[in-house]
């Protein structure tokens, strides 16, 4: 009979991991929702939303020069108004859950609790994403760099 060798158990480890890492990003359905955005050389970030429609939101992922991440959403309510907010909730960003958008509704991955499209900008509960200030231009929404930083405490 062979013998199990230390280095037998260090592959079964490392399988091990890469198994359940694997199973996570693939279960996880949160791979590719978050198309990247930076900030041009003044500091600003514009994002075309033209095309965005009713009730509809889309996901986004912010990273300046010093990788400082922040992930945020922005959408156009039932009424058409544009809203932003930080993908995390004041009461539980430390789980890094996040949000889904679904037919008119900001859904709390964690509390499983939901807020429609048009409360998101008055900050209803804990539960409910953070608001980010912004500008409309034309088919664009416009955030300064400094506005999305104010969020970097809750993704680092």
């Amino acid at each position: 009979m062979r013998r199990f060798r230390p280095l037998h158990a260090v592959l079964l480890v490392v399988l091990f991991l890469a198994a359940v890492l694997g199973a996570d990003r693939l279960f996880s359905g949160n791979s590719n929702r978050f198309t990247r955005v930076r900030p041009d050389a003044r500091g600003v970030v514009r994002i075309p939303v033209g095309e965005l429609g009713v009730e509809e939101a889309r996901f986004y992922r912010f990273l300046n020069s010093g990788n400082q991440e922040v992930r945020f959403l922005v959408g156009r309510d039932a009424g058409g108004a544009l809203f932003a907010a930080f993908d995390a909730a004041d009461s539980d960003f430390k789980m890094n859950r996040g949000f889904s958008a679904e037919d008119g509704w900001v859904v709390n991955n964690k509390c499983e609790s939901s807020f429609r499209m048009g409360e998101v900008m008055s900050h209803p509960s804990a539960c409910a994403p953070v608001p980010i200030r912004f500008l409309a231009e034309g088919d664009d929404i416009v955030f300064a760099e400094s506005d999305l930083l104010v969020g970097w405490r809750y993704f680092r």
